[in-house]
């Protein structure tokens, strides 16, 4: 093979970004994935005729990188209504974003979710995150901690617990409120200026959306089931030397660590250790006309009670039918509790089964069981002190890093990442 002047560690949203940039500037690159599949966490697989996502997530239109990259109409996007019903033990209760369904808003007082205390404390947060001057940045750190921000503006514990817990405990998959409040801040203003989207042949079209973006001759230069072993220096050729698991070794001038976390360490011990969020997603199959009709909505049901084992429950069916074979439905439930992850799937199937018969009664019996998604490493948490570890992007002369732990921990986080490290390498092939 002819030697690339960049070389790609990692097929997931950020390498494939960075090889993008790197095709578009006409800088030679080779993209080494140790897997059989590119997309990395951003992926979805076909079982039984239905679509599953890799772990429930959803695209926001809000997201300013995806436009450098993917083709917003080619994923062909549908939207779930902003806000979200809260069970509250007895009942689902709405809430709604008052800027977008006032009226939603103005529920949530009169079903108890709501005080006029926590009316005055969240109206002044989502007029400044919708029409905020600026947003905020992305990559900000502001060294204390969600739960203590929502305090300070007001907002009650009973809020905090059955709506910022459950809802932002699936946007970081940390249901302790404990994340940093700067990508707090960011996500709020996310969600305040745009809608929570599904692409309707699943989230894994954004990753091959972004492998179609690369001109077909070009396909060869990545090499799947190819994972990085370590990396040297080239002393001979002015680079770095990359050997992959069959021994061979793979050299350039520049290149880019864009795996995860733990992979990167494993490259470069002298990272820091990163602590991760997991998930685990369930997914269940019923006849449309049996779904209860709450799941028929396209709206996210959030666990109030903090019972769980369920965070969250969607129909993707709800916003795309095409997720599943016709006159089906899909539910997909997750779990972000770290303890109740460690269940075995039958345990946690049957605890799922129980909490979602009290939510939605006996005929749950009658689901059928499709998949189940375990992520142990699904995304960098973000507490302060997790933030003061990201590393740099450039760590030694001609050798970067990308992915979501050296940016904000999202898809968009990651895309940017990648996008800037191709973008300083090319300069940097410039210079010499």
């Amino acid at each position: 093979m002819v030697r690339p002047q960049v070389l790609i560690i990692g097929g997931g949203v950020a390498g494939l970004c960075a090889a993008i940039v790197c095709e578009r500037a006409r800088v030679s690159w080779r993209l080494l994935e140790a897997s059989e599949r590119i997309g990395g966490r951003v992926s979805s697989r076909t079982v039984d005729g239905c679509t599953i996502d890799h772990g429930f997530a959803v695209l926001l239109s809000s997201y300013s990188e995806i436009a450098r990259f993917i083709d917003w109409d080619a994923l062909d996007l549908r939207a779930l209504r902003s806000g979200a019903r809260v069970w509250t033990g007895e009942r689902f209760c709405g809430i709604s974003h008052p800027l977008v369904h006032p009226a939603g808003a103005v529920a949530g007082l009169f079903s108890g979710l709501l005080s006029m205390r926590d009316i005055a404390a969240l109206l002044p947060m989502a007029l400044g995150a919708a029409w905020g001057v600026r947003i905020p940045d992305p990559d900000a750190r502001s060294g204390i901690s969600t739960e203590q921000v929502l305090l300070k503006r007001g907002v009650s514990r009973k809020l905090m617990d059955s709506f910022f817990r459950p809802f932002f405990g699936g946007v970081f998959l940390d249901p302790t409120l404990g994340y940093d409040a700067a990508p707090f801040a960011w996500r709020l203003s996310l969600f305040a200026r745009g809608r929570a989207t599904l692409p309707r042949r699943g989230m894994g079209a954004i990753s091959e959306q972004l492998r179609r973006a690369l001109p077909q001759e070009s396909h060869s230069q990545v090499l799947m089931k190819c994972g990085a072993q370590s990396i040297g220096s080239d002393q001979a050729a002015a680079g770095w030397a990359v050997t992959d698991a069959a021994g061979q070794i793979h050299s350039a001038q520049q290149v880019i660590v864009a795996c995860d976390a733990h992979s990167a360490r494993k490259l470069l011990p002298s990272l820091p250790a990163r602590r991760w969020c997991r998930t685990v997603t369930m997914t269940w199959r019923v006849k449309t006309s049996h779904c209860p009709a709450s799941l028929r909505r396209p709206e996210l049901l959030l666990d109030g009670t903090g019972g769980g084992p369920i965070n969250h429950a969607v129909s993707p069916t709800s916003v795309w039918p095409d997720y599943a074979p016709r006159g089906e439905s899909l539910v997909s439930g997750s779990v972000v509790d770290p303890n109740l992850c460690e269940l075995s799937d039958a345990e946690l199937e049957s605890r799922c089964r129980t909490q979602l018969e009290g939510w939605f009664g006996s005929t749950v019996g009658e689901w059928t069981h499709v998949a189940t998604e375990r992520i142990a490493q699904a995304l960098p948490r973000q507490h302060p002190e997790d933030l003061a570890l990201r590393p740099s992007m450039r760590h030694a002369a001609g050798l970067w890093i990308a992915g979501d732990h050296v940016s904000d921990g999202s898809i968009e986080g990651a895309m940017r990442s990648g996008r800037l490290a191709a973008e300083s390498a090319c300069e940097a092939l410039r210079g010499t």
